[in-house]
């Protein structure tokens, strides 16, 4: 965590060089389907829905730009295991604030591909407060591509995987603090995969 805000404090005292490159916002929703793996006794699962959120993407050169990042998910909760008394399934919301860089690959004026990588934190909230808010490191991947209708506006369309790491053991919602604890059955980060789409607006080129 404090090589996170080490990469953070770094990134926006480096805003003004950054901003004479170029800078790109872009706010955007889509879909992120359930995602679900084991525990002990049974399985778990965030269900799908959709996300919101926005980018901020600064060009270091034609080739590559880094961005910052924040999404939003509302979803349910879920948990099924022997060693429950109960079926668990309540409100949640997913968090996500990242860094990353992607490589571009333009191939025209108007139309740019791009793969790239993030990390920052993953947390799972919780708004009726029966449980306690999660937070863990996340690292992510995306592809997609930009389509600009003018020098200032464009479209974005691209695939996301996002997966906060958490290890063998690990006991989340469903484990309020008493009584059973039911973990992880194995080392397995939850691996959230979706699509999304927003308008990118051009501040500087």
């Amino acid at each position: 965590m404090k090589k996170l805000l080490l990469v953070l404090t770094l990134s926006f005292l480096s805003l003004p060089q950054l901003m004479a490159q170029g800078v790109e916002i872009t706010p955007f929703t889509g879909y992120t389907f359930q995602a679900g793996f084991n525990i002990s006794g049974g399985r778990a699962f965030l269900r799908d829905g959709q996300t919101w959120g926005g980018m901020m993407g600064f060009s270091l050169n034609e080739a590559t730009e880094v961005e910052l990042g924040y999404s939003y998910m509302g979803t349910s909760a879920v948990a099924r295991s022997n060693s429950l008394q109960e079926n668990i399934d309540i409100p949640a919301q997913v968090h996500y604030a990242t860094i990353g860089a992607n490589r571009l690959f333009p191939t025209s004026d108007k139309m740019t591909f791009f793969a790239g990588g993030k990390l920052g934190t993953g947390t799972v909230a919780f708004p009726d407060g029966e449980y306690r808010n999660i937070t863990k490191f996340a690292v992510g991947f995306q592809g997609g591509m930009k389509y600009y209708a003018s020098d200032r506006v464009g479209i974005r369309l691209q695939a996301n995987l996002m997966m906060p790491i958490v290890g063998v053991g690990t006991s989340l919602w469903w484990s309020p603090g008493s009584g059973t604890a039911v973990g992880l059955s194995g080392w397995s980060p939850i691996a959230q995969f979706g699509f999304t789409g927003g308008l990118v607006f051009r501040l500087q080129q």
